[in-house]
Parts: C-alpha cells; sequence; structure tokens
C-alpha cells in the first residue's frame, strides 16, 4: 500500500449515543474505529432502518440519494430472476444538516441493482441484465414507469456484472460490464414498441459501453479480459477512468485504467475472451495497479478542482478503506501516485462506492457484511450486520448539502463542433497530449475529413507513447480505405504499425486479400517486436497452417539465426499440440545445434502441449538427460532447461535419472529441486521422509534465498502428513514475505482442526504486514470464521505498525520542502545514511543503485521519503534483486548490471563485480525485494533525513 498520511480518532461517545439507534454496522450501536486524514471528519448519513446493505448510489439534483439496497442474500442467476429480492431506495435529508431522516422503497423487485444516474427527472439503474430508465411521474418518492433501454448482459450473481450508468461531459450514459458474455442489439421503435435489431456485438469479452439516454445508438467503448470493471468518472476533457478487477492474474492485481476508445485490453490467461477484435497494441497501458484489494467504488473529485492534478477517491471492498489517488498528466495519460484517505477498522465492513456531494463532502457506502458469492475473502456472509453511509468532511465546513460552497470543475470537453480542420492540424502537435485528444476525436466522426490521411501518416512515423500509439493507430482503421504499402527501407516500428493497420484494413474490406504473406516475411525481423506483431497477424490468418513449411525450412540449416530460434519459438507455443508444432519440435530437438536442441526445450517447458505429445520427444529428451547426468560438458549445462522440459511431460520412463539427481548431493541443490519437481510423481500427495527432509532444510538456509522459494512452493503443492506440517509451521518466524507466500497459497486444503494450527503458526511471522489482509482470508474462507479469528490480533499488530510508518512519511513529505539542501549535501558526502555506499552523485558515490545525479528531475520529496522508508515498494527498473544459484552449489544475491556474450555482470550488496558464465546459472529469481535495507531512516534524525530529501529533490 503506498504511504499516506492520516490522523487516527475514535467518535466520541456523544455521537455514538445520538447515532447508535441508527448504525446497523455493529451490534452494539456504535461506530467503527476510525482512522482519516488529518483535517477532516466522518459522520454517519444514513443507516439501519433506514437502509439494510446499501450498494451504489447516486445523488439527484435536489440532493436525495438513491441506493441499490440488497435484502442479504447471495442467489444465483435463475434466483435472482424467479425472486427478484433487492430494491432501489430514495433517501432524503429533509433539514439539510447531511443526514438522511426519510425513505421511500423508489424501485423495488430488481435483480442487482448496482449504480444509479438522475438525468432529466428519471432515475438510469444498471440491473442486470440491463439497462433502466425508472420515472416517478407524481413525484410520491415512488418509480411507477419502468422501461428496459439496453439489455443483453449475462450475469451469475456473483456482482461481475452491469454497473451504472455515469453521465459523460457528452451526454451519454456510461456502464460497466463484467466478463459474464454479451448479445448487445440495437434498439428500435416500431408502432410504439421497442424492437431488437441489429447486433451491436455478442462475446464473453468485459467492457465499457454507452448510448444516448433514449437506449438508442448503443456502442461499445472497450473491451478487454478482466474481470469486472466496476465504475467510471470523467475528466474534465472527456477521459474516461475507472477501476477494474483482477486485470492481472498472478499475482491479482485491480487497477486504475484510463479507458481508451476502441482499446482492446489483454490479460494472458483470458485471451479467448478478445478473439478477433481489433486489437492495436500488445499491450494496452495502465494507470495504476493497486494490488489485491477489490477495488469497488470511484469518484474524481470536481468541486473547486480548477486547477492541479485530478484527485480520484477509490474505495477497497476488501481493507476496509478509501485511497486518494493523485493524477498527474504523463504524456496523453497520468500518473497516479496512492494516498490513504479512510480506514474503517471492522473486518465486516465492506466499502462499495464512493460519490461527491455538491458542497465537497464525500459519502461512502458500505454494504456490511452479507456478500459472499465469489468472494472468498468476505469469508462467510453475514446478513446479520448491516451496512450504512457515511460522510466524509473537512473539519469546519458544517451544513449538508443544500448548496455548494466551491464551484464544480468546469468541462473542457473536446466537441466535435470544433472545426475539424483544427483537429487535422493538431495532429502535427509536439505534445503527445494534444496528438492524442486529436485522433480520439477524429475517430469519433462519421466522415474522414480532408488532409486527414497524410497528416496520420506523419503520425506514425513518430515516437509515440502507448496512448497516443493506439489513439493514432484506431483511427488509422477509420482512416485507411487501402492497404499501405511497405518498404525494407521503413523504420521498425512503422513497419510494425503499418503491417497491423494493413491486416485490419485487409480483414475489413473484400476487395483486399492481404492475407499474411506479407507479414510472414517479418517473421524473422531483427527488431523483436515487429517479429512478434508479424507472428500474431500470420497466427490470425488462413496462413498460419502453411508458415509451417517455411520454418521446416529454416531447420534444414546447420545453423539457425536467434531470431528464426524465437520465431519457431512463437509459432510451436502457439500451435501447442497442432500437428505441424508437434512436426517442429520434433525436429527442433533431433538438430545438430545445441542452441536449437535447447530452444525446443524451452518450447515444452513453456506448457504449451498437453502430456500426451509425440514418441520421439521421449526417446529424444531421454537421451539429453542421460549426457546430461554424465556430466559431459554441454550436456550438463542444459540440465535446468532439459528438467523444466521434463517436468512438463511427466512421464515414469525418466523418474529414475531424476531420482538419482535428486539424491546427488554433490549438486546444487536447486537441480536437485528441479528433479524433484520434475517426477511424474510430483505434486501428486504426499511427500517421503527424505524429499521432505531435504525441503524443510533448504526452507530453513538462510544463506540461499532461490532454495527457500522453491522449497517452499513444493511444501505449498503438497499436501503435508499430521507430523511434517507442525514442523513447517515451526520455521514460519524465519521465512521472508516470498516464502509465506508460496506456502500461504498451499494452506487452504486443510481441515479446520489443521486451520487452527497454521493460524497460530501464522501469527509469529514477522512479515505479516508484508502481505495483504485479503490473502490470508482467501485461505481461511473455508474454515470456520473462529479460525481465523485465532490470527486476526496478530494482523491487526503488523498492520498498526506498518501504517504509523506510513502516516509519518506522508507528514514528512510536507515538511520535506523546507528542508535545507546545503546540509542534506554534506550528509550524502560525509555518508551519513550510508546512501553513498550504493548510489552515486556526479563522481561521488559508488554506482550500484540508480545514479541520483539528476533524481530531483523525475521524483518528488514524497516519492524520494517512500524509497528511503520503503525501498522495496517501488524498485527502479533494472534495479530488481536477483537470487542466482550456480552449478557449483553457490548461491548469488545481486544486481544484474549487464548481460554480454561471457555471462551476466553481478554487483552484490557491498558493490562487489562477479562476471557470471551463463553455463554456470542453474536458476535466477528475481525478487520483489531491494538491495536497500528498511531502517536507514533511523541512522538519522528528523530534520537531517528532510535535508536530504531536500537535497535529493533539488538534484535535476
Amino acid at each position: 500500500m503506498i504511504p499516506r498520511h492520516t490522523r487516527q480518532f475514535l467518535v466520541g461517545f456523544v455521537l455514538a449515543l445520538s447515532l447508535g439507534a441508527m448504525c446497523g454496522a455493529h451490534a452494539e450501536g456504535t461506530m467503527p474505529q476510525v482512522t482519516v486524514a488529518e483535517g477532516y471528519t466522518v459522520e454517519v448519513a444514513a443507516a439501519s432502518p433506514l437502509v439494510q446493505h446499501p450498494i451504489m448510489g447516486y445523488l439527484d439534483d435536489r440532493g436525495r440519494l438513491y441506493v441499490g439496497d440488497a435484502a442479504g442474500v447471495n442467489l444465483k442467476k435463475d434466483e435472482l430472476e424467479k425472486q427478484r429480492p433487492n430494491r432501489v431506495l430514495m433517501l432524503e435529508d429533509a433539514d439539510h444538516d447531511g443526514r438522511f431522516e426519510k425513505r421511500s422503497v423508489f424501485a423495488d423487485q430488481m435483480t442487482f441493482p448496482q449504480g444509479a444516474c438522475w438525468l432529466a427527472g428519471s432515475l438510469y439503474v444498471c440491473s442486470p441484465p440491463s439497462l433502466w430508465r425508472l420515472t416517478d411521474t407524481d413525484d410520491d418518492g415512488v418509480a411507477d414507469k419502468r422501461e428496459e433501454l439496453v439489455t443483453g448482459f449475462d450475469y451469475t450473481g456473483n456482482a461481475a456484472d452491469i454497473h451504472g450508468p455515469f453521465l459523460h461531459p457528452n451526454g451519454r450514459l456510461y456502464w460497466c460490464h463484467g466478463r459474464k458474455g454479451h448479445k448487445v442489439q440495437r434498439v428500435t421503435m416500431v408502432s410504439g414498441q421497442r424492437v431488437l435489431g441489429e447486433v451491436v456485438h455478442e462475446g464473453m469479452a468485459c467492457g465499457i459501453w454507452s448510448c444516448k439516454p433514449d437506449g438508442s445508438e448503443v456502442a461499445w467503448h472497450s473491451l478487454g479480459c478482466g474481470d469486472n470493471p466496476v465504475e467510471v468518472d470523467f475528466s474534465p476533457e472527456g477521459d474516461i477512468l475507472g477501476v477494474q478487477n483482477l486485470y492481472f492474474n498472478q499475482p491479482r492485481g485491480d487497477t486504475l485504467v484510463h479507458w481508451l476508445y476502441g482499446g482492446i485490453y489483454e490479460r494472458a490467461d483470458q485471451l479467448q475472451a478478445i478473439a478477433g477484435l481489433p486489437r492495436t497494441l500488445a499491450q494496452m497501458p495502465v494507470v495504476y495497479n493497486f494490488g489485491h484489494v477489490a477495488v469497488s467504488g470511484c469518484c474524481l473529485a470536481k468541486v473547486g478542482q480548477v486547477a492541479g492534478p485530478l484527485q480520484m477517491y477509490v474505495t477497497h471492498f476488501n481493507t476496509q478503506r478509501v485511497v486518494r489517488v493523485e493524477l498527474l498528466p504523463e504524456g496523453a495519460s497520468y500518473k497516479a501516485t496512492e494516498h490513504e484517505f479512510l480506514k474503517l477498522h471492522d473486518p465486516d465492513i465492506h466499502l462499495t462506492d464512493v460519490m461527491e456531494d455538491k458542497d465537497g463532502s464525500l459519502l461512502v457506502i458500505d454494504t456490511g457484511g452479507w456478500f459472499r458469492s465469489g468472494c472468498p475473502a468476505s469469508m462467510m456472509e453475514k446478513p446479520d450486520v448491516l451496512g450504512a453511509v457515511y460522510r466524509v468532511r473537512k473539519q469546519g465546513v458544517g451544513g449538508g448539502n443544500e448548496s455548494p460552497t466551491r464551484p464544480a470543475f468546469a468541462s473542457r470537453l473536446r466537441s466535435t463542433s470544433k472545426a475539424t480542420g483544427e483537429w487535422v492540424a493538431q495532429l502535427s502537435a509536439s505534445d503527445l497530449r494534444h496528438v492524442f485528444l486529436a485522433c480520439q476525436a477524429l475517430d469519433q466522426l462519421p466522415s474522414v475529413p480532408e488532409g486527414c490521411e497524410p497528416a496520420l501518416r506523419k503520425v506514425l512515423s513518430r515516437e509515440l507513447d502507448a496512448p497516443t500509439e493506439h489513439a493514432a493507430m484506431h483511427l488509422a482503421y477509420h482512416v485507411f480505405k487501402e492497404v499501405q504499402s511497405l518498404e525494407k527501407t521503413m523504420s521498425p516500428m512503422l513497419l510494425r504499425r503499418l503491417l497491423v493497420i494493413n491486416s485490419h484494413t485487409a480483414a475489413n474490406n473484400p476487395d483486399h486479400r492481404l492475407g499474411g504473406s506479407h507479414a510472414e516475411d517479418y517473421l524473422d525481423a531483427a527488431d523483436e517486436a515487429l517479429a512478434r506483431a508479424a507472428f500474431e497477424i500470420v497466427k490470425a490468418s488462413p496462413l498460419a497452417g502453411s508458415c509451417a513449411d517455411r520454418l521446416t525450412a529454416w531447420l534444414k540449416q546447420p545453423a539457425v539465426s536467434r531470431e528464426r530460434l524465437r520465431a519457431l519459438a512463437l509459432y510451436t507455443q502457439a500451435m501447442g499440440n497442432e500437428a505441424s508444432s508437434q512436426a517442429l519440435v520434433t525436429a527442433m530437438l533431433g538438430h545438430g545445434s545445441v542452441a536449437v536442441q535447447e530452444a525446443a526445450l524451452r518450447v515444452i517447458a513453456g506448457g504449451a502441449f498437453s502430456a500426451t505429445t509425440s514418441v520421439a520427444w521421449g526417446e529424444l529428451v531421454e537421451a539429453m538427460l542421460h549426457g546430461a547426468t554424465a556430466r559431459s560438458g554441454t550436456s550438463e549445462a542444459r540440465l535446468p532447461i532439459l528438467l523444466d522440459a521434463i517436468a512438463e511431460l511427466k512421464s515414469a520412463r525418466f523418474d529414475a535419472a531424476l531420482q538419482g539427481i535428486a539424491s546427488d548431493e554433490a549438486r546444487a541443490v536447486t537441480l536437485r529441486l528441479k528433479a524433484l519437481g520434475a517426477l511424474s510423481t510430483s505434486g501428486a500427495g504426499k511427500l517421503d521422509d527424505s524429499t521432505f527432509a531435504l525441503l524443510s532444510k533448504l526452507l530453513a538456509d538462510p544463506a540461499n534465498a532461490t532454495a527457500r522459494i522453491t522449497a517452499a512452493e513444493m511444501l505449498g503443492h503438497a499436501r503435508l502428513s499430521d507430523e511434517q506440517l507442525p514442523r513447517v509451521l515451526e520455521t514460519v518466524p524465519m521465512l521472508g514475505p516470498l516464502e509465506l507466500g508460496s506456502l500461504l497459497s498451499g494452506f487452504k486444503k486443510y481441515k479446520p482442526e489443521q486451520g487452527k494450527a497454521i493460524a497460530l503458526g501464522l501469527s509469529k511471522s514477522p512479515v505479516l504486514g508484508s502481505l495483504q489482509e485479503s490473502l490470508f482470508r482467501t485461505v481461511f474462507s473455508g474454515w470456520p470464521e473462529e479460525v481465523f479469528h485465532l490470527l486476526r490480533p496478530a494482523i491487526t499488530a503488523a498492520e498498526a505498525a506498518t501504517d504509523a510508518k506510513k502516516a509519518k512519511l506522508e507528514a514528512l513529505s510536507i515538511k520535506a520542502v523546507k528542508g535545507d539542501a546545503a546540509a542534506g549535501r554534506k550528509l550524502f558526502e560525509t555518508g551519513m545514511g550510508t546512501c553513498i555506499a550504493c548510489h552515486k552523485i556526479g563522481e561521488i558515490g559508488r554506482a550500484i543503485g540508480p545514479d541520483l545525479s539528476k533524481i530531483g528531475a523525475i521524483r518528488l520529496e514524497r516519492d524520494l521519503l517512500e524509497s528511503i522508508l520503503f525501498p522495496s515498494n517501488t524498485l527502479a527498473r533494472d534495479y530488481e534483486m536477483h537470487a542466482i544459484e550456480m552449478s557449483d552449489g553457490q548461491s548469488l544475491l545481486g544486481i544484474i548490471k549487464s548481460h554480454t556474450a561471457e555471462g551476466l555482470l553481478l554487483v552484490d550488496g557491498v558493490g562487489q563485480e562477479k562476471t557470471v558464465r551463463h553455463e554456470q546459472v542453474v536458476a535466477d529469481a528475481t525478487l520483489a525485494l531491494s538491495l536497500m535495507p528498511m531502517g536507514l531512516d533511523a541512522t538519522l534524525s528528523e530534520a537531517q533525513l528532510l535535508d536530504l530529501v531536500a537535497y535529493l529533490r533539488g538534484l535535476r
């Protein structure tokens, strides 16, 4: 979690007495303990009996709050449609004191209302499978008119479905839909009746959708592979920013996304959801990764926001937090900094939405403890734990929502009424943000303006950031009606873009039959990005199968270039068990070149094939294994990748040789572990005594990080006996966060009684605070809640310690602006704080970590303080720590400074350089840790720390 400045306070006894009857969050009727940013207060705005389980809401122009209110039951789709148990409530604050006193059931018999928007006297609500317009024609607080505007969004009942809508400054309604499948059709009016017509899109992708307020002109804005986009909001210029759950997987990452027009957002394990969609980039940009927190609601602060960074508030369902995210311009998009804003200290609170009232206060919705479907981190459903609505406001700002105290920011939305010539001219701007806005505006025009095509060609020849490159290429889909000519003299960057554009143009124009022929010519391009783009085009074309003939011809040469090996690997991995792919791998394994053989082994190790593969592979791999175990030169050097490949084949024919490697104490321990993992019986259940003894020994080895991590993974996958499990739990106090995380995921397979022992063992870990509480809750979700309660005090204590240090960071960042830079320079040059031991400024210091000579140009005071207090939070690219296991049994820790033909140049924590030959490397694990230890701030006084930061900030 990114550090923040907070002030903890317990809401007073008087407030608890006055609101106790309203608050349903606790049986005793008291507010939870609250931590909130300094200068803010929190109060209950609504609770039971006004609301039971509020979900998401919206304030209308009269200050009335509409919320979806759940019945507290977890039902599947068929039961939801049968019972329709949920409702939309309207809450009123008659005396304008900021607390709601009156309610009406605005609409009952709803499936799962998640979100709302008030527009032109009607409430628009997303309740699956449709977007609805609800109208109260007689103003009695009850909607007497319901209209189903857009439908076709499937759902299962786990809340990863349709959310919203949200009103864009352009007058369109936008909403989110999870990866549940959809078939969306245009709606037309026939004799006063709504009739479903042409299919807009059908598929499994999640996405952002929009329509006009009457339900017409339905269109998707962005589609992707993530599980559940929840909410969006809009910048003054119309950018669509929103939160997305499970954008990344393994490890899970919940994100903030700038949803680009026409963007197709990938996730490696769910690519089938976007198959056939017009992609521009292999990887779409993401603004920020929150980690495993279950983002649930968001809003941009608009009241008074006329300058400075955008402020977005985001709720975390799993961690009972609201965070404030600062968004600063970065190229065509934004970079984000996260600050904790609000924490409610009760694990049964689950925050689902945050919205800004027109006086600048925030309303935060807690749905209570009922929801569990698809959310194992919630442990179990607790419908008796009711929800509430909280109001957060600045101290000294009284009153309610009767009038704004500051003006809302003015929309600077790009307008299609602007002269199209101006947009075309803006394509030539030097500022990428201007080019990006012009591309998006032109892309949404019904026809291509004059002069757009040559201007766009120039854009495509420029260096672009990812958002602008996507916008330009997507505009090219609209503009270029003819296939573009390709010339070998073009830059690889331009060739790559034109290849992708041509493939789209040809696919959508029956007069052009590009196929994959041109792309095939670039499969072995020296530029890897160009080669990969060419391969993706070939793979999707009808010529993918015949491409194997070209690749087979390459293998008839005695030597195969690195570029062609890359193309062979891409093809065989992508085609998997296809006959052409298997034949190529067989030919590669039997090739005379060691490099070609090892390329085939890497393909097999990548897991692209099922276990029922070619018999010839077994014979060829067995021969290689025999040579490797005989310790014959290059044969032994390939043993690590050979073992990885055998682990995928899972054949008993290798087991005897593997057992021999595992038992050979003269071999590197990582090789022995690989051999154990490659056995045909590995992962099948129990560990024998000798294997367990080896793994236990390595798990506790303080000198071998690679072996510890691997041992933890293997012990986590195994089912430990009643005698083995306690012995593993005894090592927990010695484990770091990586080893603990590897073990943790495997604990869920045990019974509740064993779970109690696991909880007590984990409670002794000194690194609990480095892992998200939701990870522990997920593991413990299959056991009775009292099992988790054995661990909870230790988690609470760990969180408190981390929070105290994070709070210190934010306070110091404010003071650091006034630090004495001259004094800070003396501190650095004299070695105070030990920075000089690993960093250089000019000619002073040592170049182990990043050079700090111009650090102030890219890092603010807060960033610099974070890197000192929490050095592993934001590792600089190319300064990650590597744990390297060598064939002679040595284990090395350090930073890889360079890759050469001779090997790796490794710099350890004391600055020693060592060249490690490639053939010596048995395993190389990248660690999410910094060589810079925590606690260096303790070597300096507060004043000295502030002076040092002031000095670093001034280095530009």
